[in-house]
């Protein structure tokens, strides 16, 4: 049998189950309103990806008139490649690259930057493999290919995730910061040893160049192709104006010359061997003296 219960003790305890869950609904709408809030904000705002830094490093001046960027590099073109999944794709900010530190500073002749790979792969263990090709080539102003230079970047990154994929766009984006990097640096350093009579300083901002009055070309920059070199010479050739020699040795006054006024009327035949008087030298002459006394008689005389 069952006990006997009074009626009343019932409607206490659902009473207090009302006034419970009534108690409790403005807490659960709380922590709702405040999950919401929070899934909301964090879908919402973007995530933005920090960019590679190189430093306050100079532009690169080449004396070429015009560069142009070849991209053969774009996502998708390696098998497996993930880098068209990165926040910046490697090739566009290798594009960004040349146009920031390369500048055509020159009157003639063209440049051609192209991107030869530009690949992210994912290798087994989670790790992300990098690499970066490009090269620059330079001609002269009649189209011939005189310089090139080859750059070549490999990067190895690892999360160091146990569990999830590596592959998110936090490691893309740093491991693409860090390859571009590594090119910044290794581009120039190849530019400067197979380019190095390329490059030209520019000229300071509010100098004035010299303008002679004849109207002829102040130009001193040489762009003629060393012979045999492959490379452009600029500058250090040879110039039309011969240094200023030292006091030059004084040249003496040539002598009057004296005008021949024919034989002399005293010694027809030279002047006698003992005149010493005179300067030049001169063969000796037979000396004409008088005969001795007593040699000359009288004509239609007889001598005894």
């Amino acid at each position: 049998m069952r006990p006997n219960r009074s009626p009343f003790r019932i409607l206490p305890s659902r009473h207090s189950l009302r006034v419970m869950l009534a108690a409790s609904l403005p807490f659960l709408a709380l922590a709702a309103t405040c999950d919401h809030a929070y899934s909301r904000h964090h879908t919402d705002e973007p995530t933005t990806f920090e960019g590679p830094q190189y430093g306050d490093t100079p532009p690169l001046n080449l004396n070429i008139a015009s560069l142009s960027v070849v991209d053969r590099g774009q996502p998708g073109l390696v098998p497996g490649d993930l880098s068209g999944r990165a926040p910046s794709p490697p090739d566009e900010l290798l594009k960004q690259l040349a146009h920031d530190r390369l500048l055509a500073a020159g009157s003639g002749g063209t440049g051609v930057f192209t991107i030869e790979r530009a690949s992210i792969l994912h290798e087994p263990g989670g790790i992300l493999d990098g690499q970066l090709n490009v090269h620059l080539d330079v001609s002269s102003a009649d189209g011939r290919r005189t310089g090139y230079a080859v750059a070549q970047v490999t990067r190895s990154y690892d999360p160091k995730k146990k569990h999830g994929n590596s592959d998110t766009p936090q490691n893309l984006n740093a491991l693409t910061n860090m390859m571009l990097q590594d090119m910044n640096q290794e581009l120039e350093n190849q530019i400067r040893t197979n380019l190095g009579n390329w490059l030209v300083t520019p000229q300071a901002p509010g100098s004035v160049a010299a303008q002679p009055l004849d109207g002829s070309d102040t130009t001193t920059t040489d762009t003629t192709p060393a012979t045999g070199a492959g490379t452009m010479t600029i500058g250090g050739g040879p110039t039309a104006e011969q240094p200023e020699s030292a006091t030059p040795a004084a040249t003496p006054a040539p002598r009057p010359k004296i005008a021949d006024q024919g034989p002399d009327a005293i010694f027809p035949t030279g002047y006698p061997s003992d005149d010493t008087g005179g300067t030049t030298a001169t063969k000796p002459r037979t000396q004409l003296r008088s005969p001795p006394p007593g040699n000359l008689t009288l004509p239609g005389s007889s001598t005894n």
